[in-house]
């Protein structure tokens, strides 16, 4: 099938990402999993993969909005791929957060949520490696990203270390992040950008140590 010959109905319209916006992320990213949202970009994403591709999705993607709501997406997909043993839901999140990705403004937060997944991967009895390599293989405008995490050392690639920990929440398991880890991380991060960045960054970090009482 050729792109002019697929169905309409494949094709993704600004419609189409009501679901990534909206809303509070934090509200979100912190509701019981799984959640309308969340089948909703589930969805959105087999849509794509069937239709005109990931990457016309990727160019209606803005940071900060559909590229945050992504990333958490992802973690959420970590956590419920392991309630239900579903090797489907771990490939949806490993491409919702390489999308995010690419038009994200903080590649810290884009590496550290590989890790659940990466972690995943293992409780799920898959090759991480296998399991990321072919993700890169299917969106290759995020493979650099993605085959990046396969080459770091373990320690790198370690749950705790990236600020994150198996949880379990009244509906089952969940990846719960370690705030005093991650503020470490967000506060190294931070110092060693460039000014101009710390410019842009600076009202993302104010609202991130609020709303986790450090601010």
């Amino acid at each position: 099938m050729t792109g002019d010959d697929r169905c309409p109905s494949d094709r993704i319209e600004l419609t189409d990402l009501v679901c990534l916006m909206g809303g509070s992320l934090t509200h979100y990213a912190d509701q019981a999993i799984p959640h309308d949202r969340d089948l909703a970009i589930v969805e959105l994403l087999d849509k794509a993969r069937r239709g005109s591709g990931l990457e016309q999705l990727l160019a209606l993607v803005r940071p900060e909005v559909e590229a945050e709501t992504l990333r958490a997406f992802g973690l959420r997909m970590a956590s419920l791929a392991v309630r239900h043993a579903d090797p489907g839901l771990l490939r949806r999140g490993l491409l919702a957060v390489g999308l995010a990705s690419l038009r994200s403004m903080d590649d810290r937060d884009d590496l550290r949520a590989l890790a659940p997944l990466w972690r995943t991967a293992s409780l799920l009895h898959l090759d991480p490696s296998h399991e990321f390599t072919a993700a890169a293989v299917e969106f290759p405008a995020a493979g650099t990203f993605l085959l990046g995490w396969v080459d770091r050392t373990p320690d790198s690639q370690d749950l705790v270390e990236m600020g994150y920990r198996e949880s379990t929440d009244e509906d089952g398991f969940r990846y719960a992040e370690d705030a005093t880890v991650h503020r470490r991380i967000l506060e190294e991060d931070f110092a060693r950008r460039p000014r101009i960045i710390r410019l842009l960054l600076a009202r993302r970090r104010r609202r991130w140590l609020r709303e986790n009482g450090f601010d």
